[in-house]
């Protein structure tokens, strides 16, 4: 699960890993939060064992926290960068290794936060 323009990006890595195993669902709306079309996607996938939560912003921004209260169908595993007192890196390199190390946490459970 993501929002916005990351579901992009996850699309790409996803079709250049070749990892058709990976479905990637596009909220766009949190509020209110569509619980019952949600659980209707999660329902379609019933073999599935790890349920992602992905964001551009670090942990402690973005919708993380809100989906956290307010989302409790599946228990979520987070794919972002870790806690930071701002949401800007500083430096475009730092910028970009944090965007696909977060992409990279969606197809990798053991680099889970």
């Amino acid at each position: 699960f993501c929002t916005g323009k990351f579901y992009y990006d996850i699309i790409a890595k996803r079709a250049e890993l070749g990892r058709n195993d990976v479905a990637v669902v596009r909220l766009e709306q949190l509020f209110p939060l569509a619980v019952d079309q949600i659980k209707a996607i999660i329902d379609s996938y019933p073999n599935v064992d790890d349920y992602v939560w992905a964001q551009e912003e670090p942990k402690n921004m973005g919708a993380y926290g809100y989906m956290l209260m307010n989302f409790d169908l599946v228990k979520l595993r987070l794919a972002s960068p870790k806690a930071y007192s701002a949401p800007a890196a500083g430096s475009y390199e730092r910028s970009k290794k944090r965007h696909a190390n977060a992409i990279a946490m969606v197809f990798d459970k053991k680099l889970f936060q």
